[in-house]
């Protein structure tokens, strides 16, 4: 389903309160059907809608949206911005919020996740402290861990914690995600311990959570995005142990294949691209792979700023102070709390 379509669904959606009071619990499918009842039963894998007489259970990787009866209008608002990437204007309209007014602890929870969940995103586009926004969604870990939420919620840890070349600890959550029951959240997973593994330079096992994403079995756009960026870290893998000749081929191979829309691939894909080269003394080559990640996909945080700090090394290397100097400025200015300032 086109992108835009979704949002404006989720929009339509969530603005119904701003209209009239919500007479129900609302179950919103990432296919874009939606029921109305009350929810009985929440946990980490299902939600038990009970719809009159009847009780319908909801996988939750099958679920984008929850919206709860007489839950506040900038809650709503909230989760559409970020399901947007709107993460600054849900931080605003959550500051709105006087929890005071809200018994229902669903309610509550949501509240809390969203704010941290925003927090977190913010911080790896490079915007606000990890650290501190690690702290709140550690809290929401702790407190939530029969969420809905749960498993996004230890990804993001995850996430934030590689950030802060905290390898060991991004895969201690890494290893909760794989706890879900879904093949596509089991591939995603063992890519992500992968990738953790090989910041710990442990080639050999790294390589085989590459091998175990691309052994497992599912169909779909997200399935092939994961055999892609399992690819993508066995090319990483290699070039840790010295293959680089290898995981340079490997990795151009990769980016003539990746969907142009899939960012995200092409970005991780340049910037191993870039520490391949470096590996191989090819320095003239690695500038270039780490300034299309510059140029290019400067939305996605942490590789921009693993790459300018790759440039101000580069340039230098290449008796180009200017270019060296404009590029830690940059990463100073737009990551003042990046790991990589200082690398």
């Amino acid at each position: 389903m086109n992108k835009r379509f979704r949002y404006l669904m989720l929009a339509l959606l969530c603005l119904a309160p701003m209209a009239r009071a919500v007479a129900a619990d609302r179950v919103k499918l990432a296919q874009g059907s939606q029921s109305s009842g009350k929810l009985t039963e929440i946990s980490p894998t299902e939600l038990v809608l009970e719809i009159g007489s009847n009780k319908k259970k909801y996988a939750v990787n099958t679920v984008e949206a929850v919206q709860f009866d007489k839950e506040p209008n900038d809650l709503a608002q909230a989760r559409i911005a970020v399901h947007a990437g709107r993460f600054s204007d849900a931080v605003t309209l959550l500051g709105k919020i006087d929890t005071a007014k809200f018994e229902r602890a669903e309610i509550l929870k949501d509240i809390e996740f969203f704010k941290a969940i925003a927090a977190a995103r913010l911080a790896l586009a490079g915007s606000g402290s990890k650290a501190d926004a690690g702290k709140k969604l550690f809290a929401f870990e702790k407190a939530g861990r029969n969420s809905f939420h749960y498993f996004e919620t230890c990804e993001t840890l995850g996430d934030l914690l590689f950030a802060l070349n905290k390898y060991s600890d991004a895969e201690t959550y890494y290893n909760k995600l794989a706890e879900a029951p879904w093949p596509d959240h089991k591939m995603r997973a063992a890519v992500l311990v992968g990738r953790s593994l090989v910041g710990q330079k442990e080639y050999d096992r790294a390589n085989a959570k590459f091998d175990k994403a691309l052994a497992i079995e599912d169909k779909g756009s997200e399935a092939d995005r994961q055999r892609l960026a399992a690819r993508l870290g066995k090319a990483a893998a290699l070039a840790g142990g010295g293959k680089t000749d290898d995981s340079i081929k490997l990795v151009e191979e990769i980016i003539s294949q990746a969907d142009a829309e899939n960012l995200e691939l092409h970005a991780r894909a340049y910037t191993v691209l870039g520490n391949c080269y470096k590996t191989a003394g090819k320095k003239k080559e690695a500038l270039l792979a780490f300034l299309h990640v510059d140029l290019l996909y400067s939305r996605f945080g942490d590789l921009h700023a693993e790459a300018l700090a790759n440039l101000a090394t580069l340039w230098t290397d290449l008796d180009k102070a200017d270019r060296a100097a404009q590029a830690r400025e940059t990463l100073k200015e737009k990551y003042p709390a990046s790991a990589w300032i200082g690398n």
